[in-house]
């Protein structure tokens, strides 16, 4: 949409039809270039390898410093534009011409006439005179791409005809060109303002009835009854209109409602209780939209979420795909580059797109990504919600100007919301909406607002922009009254909508609305009519013209099949990590299992071999469930856009898992087939390799079902690990399966709907084939002198009266019922669960979204205090959980309170300086420098503003003087009183994190008690710290919502809550603040602002990163600290008076700020520019400033600081580096832990289920077990079992685990509020209680119902065995996640560790056929040969054995001898019995007659009880060293133990490999 417009954009720009103002501020390095390295904020830098196709070595060489956005050429002047323009316009030219001599010679006739005039009304506002003439100019230039001017004509007029440049008709309007009506719009949100927080209870009670009623009710509407529960108005009643060509500011507080509006207007309503009102496109209906040209109407969010491992170019490919017929794919490359040169990014082209855990560009090039992204959809009407958040001031307006031309040249029609838009931005708008409380007070021409609320009493302060007094007017705090209209002017959002609906204005706006509606009729809706066969032209031709979709379904499937290639590649460590644990796992599973006998005593390890061959890669595929789960939010809107369908995403996944699996289970099964010794023979390995690959993928597809389906994270991991258990007990493995079928009556059919049941059965089945067992020498009964071979039978299942030896197709047939039959009808099941799979996964996707809808509230924990405010009803709407309005009396008296409190808020004398900083990072193999020699100093009582364009380094700045950078090179001098910081200096420093980072589960009191006990002193009473955080409460104005849930906060709340935090503390020397108002319209951001002003003039010293300062905020600050790109000062100083100080230094030198020009806004454009007019030319401001007299006199000021404060005492108070004491820090983390998982039930209530399922299968599937050998192995089996718990319960500790430890390494460990040994403590200690509740609920529901002995010492020594177990698990999952590097990392070594711990136990493969290598260390080093071992010892020591007949071995004696005179002396030697002594034929042989005797088998003693649970206990208190340990020497001290290098040196060889393909082609 944005590159369909180009050329008569730039062209209507020369010819003057829109304000000029140069775009993407920037400078050139001498090359003309600008080198880029990806983000701002210290991040750190990412790598070159980062990327995927095409290479960065297809891109301009990076030459210097620059970290941020800059954009090739500097500012765009109208020369630079139209040459631009005319290189572009070649290449197209070009495209175009090859695409009609192939339409030429198909007999297409493709011949349309086209012109690039701007097709406005008169009615409309603002003109737009045709710039034919100018088009056709540019035609004539062309030259030699066409021969002659007829095909000069159809190039160009072909290309705007089809391409992204606008479609257009015959008589030059747009051809798609609709206005929007809206009449009586009503949004309702579900619930009240405030709710109660869900606890653990609430989750627990809501299994048994409600939660199930909401979960049916969702997907069965038939059966809601009663009522629906609380509703309110998120906006009311709104009527009015916006015509094509035109843009609509939307204006209002956060909370007003101008989200919930945008989302009406784009027909998003999923969410929302209820939209009542008619909302029509140009004719269309909002239904007729939603279903045939659903991407016509696009909403932008304020948040920019995309895929974090792809790059921008990718990230903008994949948007044009979906967007483009096939015939128009050649554009594509070109418009990419148009959309990085517009915006700005066009260094960032092969930079991951990252997020706030991925490093990647900055903020505010994310930013315009988003926006790329968005026009790319070429959608008619686009609502942008807060677009400009994180870009700086003069950058927001090049955006807006960017929309105003967008929407002149293609007549869109546009909304935009924005909460800091500065004067010129204002300008360009036509009509302007005013939005209090969900009420509209005002809507009409932009030009007329301001006059409106001035006659109906309201006062527009001096140098107040007109949009923040328009929004300033529901705010009792701000807004002004004139003379004589205090009483008389209307204050409630009621009243001021009473107030508009009486006005003229509001008749005028309905006789608008009717007039276009009059047009509409009248022209029998030709605009729509128009615009619906536009929109079909542009569809693909297998695509109807009933689909929203511009391309086919297999095409959609085609790209996003592309994309996840991208996304994996894009994550390389994620896939060196797999591959690593792939093949590691087949060679110590396949020497496991290396020399397993080839006769009968290796049939049970040859169906763990199988078993485990076609378990272990689906099992490491449990890592699918984050992406499915992760990716919702942006396939979502990728909807939304018209992009693809969610099913093409599901279909895609399942193509990529092809090739990408391919390899996968290629080198694992090469490895596992031949070192476990499976017959040699090709068609053999073939087959075990076709099940193994499909079973892959069906099991993949599985979990992708599961989180389809799961709302959750949580719930995804919960369901998923819970059908894996149950895959593993019903394969007819652990259970055969004539047992499963017939003793098991009450889970044995899960037998039938288990994919692995069928696959082992096939790779048992084809392993077994043709195969001759001779009896295992141990196994032939009788033994002894006088035996004769004739006379033998052997003790294994299906063995034959007087044979030796057996086939494997017996041996299957008589112990699992399996036959070879069934081989290809056992892949047709595999295949077919895994296409119902895929396909429920295909309906789910497209039939429930799960991402998060309009209308939150703020959430409060239950207490007195709360019961009111949760009971009170108030509008609010979903950009901030909150009431919006407040009462005079009130700002009154929270003025004087204010007043009160800043009287006690600390302050120091000491003064902070920094000399020649630099900082540089690792990049491509060499080293970036992101700061260049910076200077400064933080008095107390001084404001400094940190500024500069997006990307110049302010947060890089920030970070690296707070002390807070962890990778890189810090040099330079940063003294407190000329002295280095001691280890104090981060504890008296506040630091306000961008990201707003807190505890989402604690309220408001809480986080701030919690800051302000831990941080301030030792010797301060806790009573007073208490008193200090009542100061702060109501000093921040969040007395009402002081218990409110952190995580249901609004922006400005929020951002409160991170000053108040800090300011808890009492920062004895400097606050540091990265951008405060970032996301805050402008009263919220003033209001900030002022109250940092205030605590300055209290004595605080503060630092503080922004961006888009009004000229009310500028004045506020002391001093400015500006940065270019690269890390370069090019001023610091005061700003004086209206900016006085701060303009004439720039006067001096030849740049004039004009008189009502925004001082902030002036600064970075003049410095952008570098003031080309000048007669001196263009300026290098950063010299300038490196020679100008002020620079001397600052640096001799800080030479003069230096000299003066170091003769200054230190106090003698003795130095901590943490403020509280060790056992302060962990009680209080300790009780917050305790709360976080109380109100986060999801986490402890996941533990429990798994706990209750895993516990009633097991108990229920062995129900009451007997005395006979079989079940000896059902023994053995139940009790092994609890093996299946691990993989589930440590998935969920892992993810809560890594959140608390990424929130203590990102704020709190930096902040010194608490250390790494009370971490640990209190992360260990809040597990203890699940830990015991678990254990009693298993135990309960396991030990009795499988009939396990009752008698007290037993019971009691598997208790306190089931008790250990659990602390094992969850202490297993913190010190695997303190050593890991990454989520991902860690989500791909688990498998490894709990194959390990499954298999190498004695279980599945006996201590006497394991490996010499394995058996004298491994076993003895698995925590689970102690569990397993002495919970059998105690189990099996006094169980007497009886056989079955089946069980039995036969065999005949020799004439005239019984049973017993043959084999009398070998049963009682070998432990056995007969069990027909006196039979002359078939003998009968029970090879056991006690649980003692079975234990030997297993390497086991009844004595080895207690000393195995001494040794499990060791284990449980190892664990817990190891979290201690790690979180030391890699959280803290940072080493990798060799793993970082072990994977540089594996990225390297494969990127040698690359080479040599390279090369090659």
């Amino acid at each position: 949409m944005w590159g369909t417009q180009t050329g008569e954009m730039l062209q209507r720009r020369a010819t003057g039809e829109v304000p000029h103002v140069p775009m993407h501020n920037v400078q050139e390095d001498e090359n003309g270039e600008q080198p880029h390295v990806p983000e701002e904020a210290g991040r750190g830098p990412s790598t070159s390898d980062s990327t995927a196709v095409p290479s960065p070595e297809d891109s301009s060489e990076v030459n210097s410093g620059v970290w941020g956005e800059r954009d090739v050429g500097g500012p765009v002047t109208q020369r630079m534009a139209m040459e631009d323009y005319e290189n572009m316009r070649r290449e197209l030219t070009r495209l175009s011409l090859e695409r009609s001599q192939t339409s030429h010679s198909r007999g297409e006739g493709l011949f349309r006439v086209a012109t690039g005039r701007s097709s406005r009304r008169p009615a409309i506002t603002r003109s737009a005179p045709s710039a034919q003439s100018t088009e056709q100019e540019d035609i004539e230039k062309i030259g030699d791409a066409s021969p002659t001017g007829e095909e000069k004509d159809f190039e160009l007029g072909e290309f705007l005809q089809d391409g992204y440049f606008g479609r257009r008709t015959t008589l030059g309007e747009s051809a798609k060109k609709v206005g929007v009506v809206f009449r009586n719009l009503t949004v309702k949100g579900v619930g009240g303002n405030s709710t109660f927080v869900r606890t653990l209870p609430h989750a627990i009670l809501g299994t048994f009835g409600p939660d199930l009623y909401r979960i049916l009710s969702g997907f069965i509407p038939a059966i809601r009854f009663g009522n629906h529960g609380q509703t309110r108005d998120l906006i009311h009643d709104f009527t009015g209109t916006l015509r094509d060509g035109q843009m609509m500011l939307v204006l209002g507080r956060p909370g007003a409602g101008c989200s919930t509006f945008l989302k009406a207007i784009a027909n998003q309503r999923d969410g929302y209780a209820d939209v009542t009102g008619d909302v029509h496109y140009g004719g269309i209906t909002a239904e007729e939209q939603r279903k045939k040209y659903r991407g016509e109407v696009a909403y932008n969010p304020e948040d920019d979420q995309h895929f974090p491992s792809l790059n921008v170019w990718q990230t903008l490919k994949f948007a044009l795909l979906n967007k483009t017929k096939r015939r128009e794919n050649g554009e594509v490359p070109v418009i990419i580059d148009a959309l990085l040169k517009m915006f700005g990014i066009s260094h960032t082209k092969y930079t991951l797109v990252g997020n706030e855990y991925v490093r990647g560009v900055s903020g505010g090039e994310r930013k315009r990504v988003s926006i790329a992204e968005t026009l790319a959809t070429k959608s008619t009407v686009v609502c942008w919600d807060n677009s400009t958040r994180g870009l700086d001031a003069s950058t927001a307006l090049d955006y807006a100007n960017s929309l105003r031309i967008m929407t002149d040249v293609s007549n869109r029609t546009t909304f935009v919301t924005l909460y800091q838009a500065g004067e010129d931005i204002f300008k360009l708008m036509d009509k302007v909406l005013v939005i209090e409380q969900g009420r509209m007070i005002f809507q009409g021409e932009a030009s007329r607002a301001k006059q409106y609320f001035i006659e109906l009493g309201f006062h527009c302060p001096e140098r107040e922009t007109t949009a923040d007094f328009l929004t300033s007017i529901g705010d009792p705090n701000e807004r002004q009254f004139r003379d004589g209209f205090e009483n008389r002017a209307p204050k409630t959002a009621e009243e001021l909508e009473k107030a508009f609906r009486a006005s003229p204005d509001y008749k005028a706006l309905l006789a608008e609305v009717d007039e276009y509606e009059t047009y509409v009729e009248t022209t029998e809706h030709a605009d729509a009519r128009r615009f619906q066969k536009s929109v079909n032209a542009a569809k693909s031709k297998h695509v109807p013209d009933k689909s929203s979709y511009t391309v086919s379904f297999p095409r959609q499937v085609l790209a996003c099949t592309k994309r996840e290639f991208w996304l994996l590649w894009g994550d390389k460590t994620t896939l060196y990590t797999k591959a690593f644990i792939i093949v590691a796992n087949g060679l110590i599973v396949g020497s496991l299992f290396y020399g397993t006998p080839d006769n009968t005593d290796g049939v049970f390890a040859r169906g763990g071999t199988a078993f485990f061959s076609i378990l272990f890669l689906g099992w490491l595929q449990l890592t699918e469930l984050m992406k499915a789960v992760s990716g919702r939010v942006i396939i979502a809107r990728h909807k939304e856009y018209a992009f693809y369908r969610p099913s093409a995403v599901v279909i895609a996944r399942v193509l990529a898992d092809f090739p990408i699996l391919l390899p996968q289970v290629t080198v694992f099964s090469i490895v596992m087939y031949f070192l476990s010794g499976f017959a040699a023979d090709a068609s053999k390995f073939f087959i075990y390799f076709l099940f193994v690959y499909t079973t892959t993928i069906c099991m993949t597809s599985l979990y992708r079902m599961f989180a389809s389906l799961s709302p959750t994270i949580d719930d995804a991991v919960r369901f998923s690990g819970l059908a894996l258990n149950l895959l593993i007990i019903y394969t007819g493995y652990v259970i055969p399966k004539p047992q499963l079928l017939h003793n098991k009556i009450w889970f044995g059919w899960l037998y039938y709907i288990n994919p692995i049941s069928y696959s082992f059965e096939g790779v048992l089945t084809n392993q077994f084939h043709h195969k001759v067992l001779s009896c295992a020498p141990d196994q032939l009964v009788p033994q002894g002198p006088g035996v004769t071979p004739e006379h033998q039978g052997c003790a294994i299942t299906g063995a034959q009266i007087g044979s030796t030896t057996m086939t494997g197709e017996r041996y299957l047939s008589a112990t699992y019922e399996y036959t070879r039959s069934h081989l290809w009808r056992n892949w047709g099941v595999v295949i077919a669960f895994a296409v119902l799979y895929i396909l429920i996964t295909a309906v789910a996707s497209e039939s429930f979204s799960f991402v998060g809808g309009g209308g939150g509230a703020l959430v409060f924990k239950k207490s007195k205090r709360t019961q009111d405010i949760v009971k009170t009803p108030a509008p609010a709407d979903e950009e901030k959980g909150g009431t919006a309005g407040d009462n005079l009396s009130t700002a009154v008296s929270r003025q004087r309170t204010q007043e009160e409190a800043l009287q006690d808020i600390s302050c120091s004398e000491s003064i902070f300086t920094w000399s020649d900083v630099e900082y540089s990072v690792p990049y491509q193999g060499g080293q970036r420098k992101l700061l260049n020699k910076v200077n400064g100093f933080a008095k107390p009582g001084v404001m400094v503003a940190l500024m500069g364009a997006s990307g110049a380094g302010k947060t890089t700045l920030l970070n690296t003087l707070s002390q807070r950078q962890r990778v890189g090179v810090v040099s330079g001098e940063m003294l407190v009183d000329g002295r280095p910081p001691g280890p104090e200096f981060q504890r008296g420093t506040g630091f306000c994190e961008q990201m707003d980072l807190h505890d989402g589960t604690a309220t408001i009191r809480e986080a701030l008690e919690f800051s302000a006990i831990l941080r301030q002193s030792r010797d301060t009473p806790r009573e007073e710290k208490i008193a200090y955080v009542d100061n702060i409460i109501d000093l921040l104005e969040l007395g009402d919502m002081q218990d409110a849930i952190v995580g249901s906060l609004g922006v400005e709340q929020r951002k409160r809550l991170t000053i108040g935090v800090e300011l808890a503390a009492k920062p004895n020397l400097l606050l540091f603040l990265d951008e405060p108002t970032s996301g805050l319209d402008s009263q919220s951001a003033f209001s900030i602002i002022r109250f940092l002003r205030k605590l300055a003039s209290a004595g605080q010293a503060i630092i503080c990163t922004i961006h888009q300062p009004s000229t009310v905020l500028i004045q506020q600050f002391d001093m400015i600290l500006a940065l270019n790109p690269g890390g370069n000062t090019f001023y610091f100083g005061p700003v004086g008076n209206n900016g006085s100080a701060v303009i004439s230094y720039f006067a001096k030198r030849g740049a004039h700020c004009p008189p009502d020009k925004n001082v902030a806004e002036f600064i970075l454009e003049t410095a952008a520019k570098g003031n080309r007019g000048s007669k001196k030319g263009r300026i290098n401001w950063n010299e300038e400033w490196s020679n100008s007299d002020e620079n001397k006199e600052m640096l001799a000021e800080i030479e003069r600081i230096k000299a003066e404060r170091i003769n200054v005492p230190l106090p003698e108070s003795q130095v901590y580096e943490f403020a509280s004491p060790l056992s302060l820090q962990t009680t209080m983390l300790t009780q917050r832990l305790f709360r976080q998982y109380w109100r986060s039930p999801s986490y402890i209530y996941g533990k429990l289920f798994i706990a209750v399922i895993i516990g009633i299968f097991n108990g229920f599937t062995f129900w009451q077990l007997g005395h006979h050998v079989s079940d000896l192995q059902d023994r053995l089996f139940t009790a092994f079992l609890i093996i299946v718990i691990p993989p589930t319960i440590v998935n969920s500790v892992l993810p809560k685990f890594f959140q608390n430890m990424a929130l203590w390494q990102a704020r709190e460990l930096p902040s010194r509020i608490y250390s790494w040994p009370a971490f640990c403590t209190a992360q260990i200690i809040c597990e203890i209680p699940s830990a015991i509740i678990m254990s009693v609920i298993y135990f309960l529901l396991w030990y009795f119902p499988a009939g396990l002995p009752t008698d007290a010492s037993t019971a009691g020594y598997v208790y306190l065995m089931t008790l250990l177990f659990m602390f094992f698990m969850n202490s297993w999952g913190q010190w695997i996640c303190s050593f890991a590097p990454s989520f991902t990392v860690i989500s791909n070594i688990l498998p490894f560790f709990f194959v390990i711990f499954s298999l190498f136990n004695g279980v599945v493969k006996p201590y006497r056929q394991l490996s010499v290598f394995w058996r004298y260390w491994l076993y003895y080093l698995n925590p689970s040969t102690y569990w397993i071992g002495g919970v059998l010892s105690a189990t099996l020591k006094d169980i007497q054995i009886t056989c079955t007949d089946a069980e039995a071995a036969h065999f005949t004696p020799p004439e005239g001898q019984s049973c017993f005179d043959y084999a009398g002396a070998f049963a009682t030697s070998a432990g056995g019995y007969l069990l027909n002594p006196d039979n002359t034929t078939d003998c009968a042989y029970c090879p056991y007659s006690s649980g003692t005797q079975y234990l030997t088998s297993l390497n086991l003693e009844p004595k080895d009880k207690w000393g195995y649970f001494g040794i499990f206990l060791g284990f449980c208190i190892s664990n817990w060293f190891l979290v201690y340990f790690f979180i030391y020497t890699v959280r803290i001290r940072g080493w990798s133990f060799g793993f970082g290098t072990l994977f540089g040196l594996f990225g390297k060889v494969v990127d040698g490999i690359k080479g040599l393909f390279r090369r090659k082609k």
